[in-house]
């Protein structure tokens, strides 16, 4: 993937820290039927809250995510313009973002990650954090709320070796949840992308495909210009909001 499991708020001094609620039991989870799942921690200042919607079914709640020190105005130039900033780890390395990958055309994301994968986003069944992300709720009630959604799946996880209970929600494949910017645009193609982040996705071919890769690419823009593709639409069975 293209962020580090440690990553941490960009650019600001430890004396402005403060432990908002995403540090504290919520996870990004990247899973695959064929691959390793891998667990990353979100940005320590990150505010993870659930909203109701009134809707009359299971999913009748929106995830809502926020800078907790910074207004989306105010926020530091360097959380602002990442990841084209100088000191950013995809400036090094240009990669696409996970969620840019994740709303991807299939060929894409089949070709370099030879697996379409999901992103879920796993609270920690705890009643110190469930009070704290379900405004005007009980930790009692929002621990009712997610267990009874048909959508939300609980699984027992180990995380710095301490076994706890999670609660997964899908993240939906919506475009508004994107950094975008003239160096990292919404993928479209495999021949897109390529040119953007050429030594990130040559790398990952190589390791998947071995001295065949080039081949694997060509065949891949080959069936594009043939067959085109539509990126992946909304998902619009997933009532959910992205705000950062």
């Amino acid at each position: 993937m293209s962020i580090p499991r440690k990553q941490t708020h960009l650019g600001l001094l430890k004396i402005l820290f403060r432990r908002k609620n995403a540090s504290y039991g919520v996870k990004l989870l990247y899973t695959a039927l064929d691959a390793k799942d891998i667990i990353y921690n979100p940005c320590k200042f990150l505010v993870f809250h659930l909203k109701e919607t009134g809707a009359p079914n299971d999913n009748a709640f929106q995830m809502l995510l926020r800078c907790g020190i910074f207004g989306k105005k105010y926020r530091p130039y360097t959380c602002k313009g990442f990841p084209d900033i100088e000191n950013s780890f995809m400036y090094d390395v240009p990669a696409p973002c996970p969620y840019n990958e994740y709303i991807a055309p299939e060929n894409y994301v089949k070709l370099k990650h030879t697996h379409v994968f999901q992103l879920y986003f796993a609270i920690k069944d705890d009643l110190k954090l469930l009070k704290r992300i379900f405004p005007g709720h009980t930790a009692e009630e929002t621990q009712s709320m997610l267990s009874q959604c048909n959508d939300v799946v609980k699984v027992s996880a180990i995380w710095n070796e301490k076994p706890s209970e999670y609660f997964l929600l899908k993240i939906p494949r919506v475009a508004d949840i994107l950094y975008t910017s003239k160096e990292h645009p919404r993928i479209t193609s495999v021949k897109q992308a390529h040119p953007l982040w050429q030594g990130h996705i040559e790398t990952r071919l190589e390791k998947h495909y071995g001295s065949k890769w080039q081949d694997c690419l060509d065949l891949a823009i080959e069936k594009e210009i043939q067959q085109p593709q539509q990126i992946n639409p909304a998902d619009d069975s997933a009532i959910a909001e992205f705000k950062s």
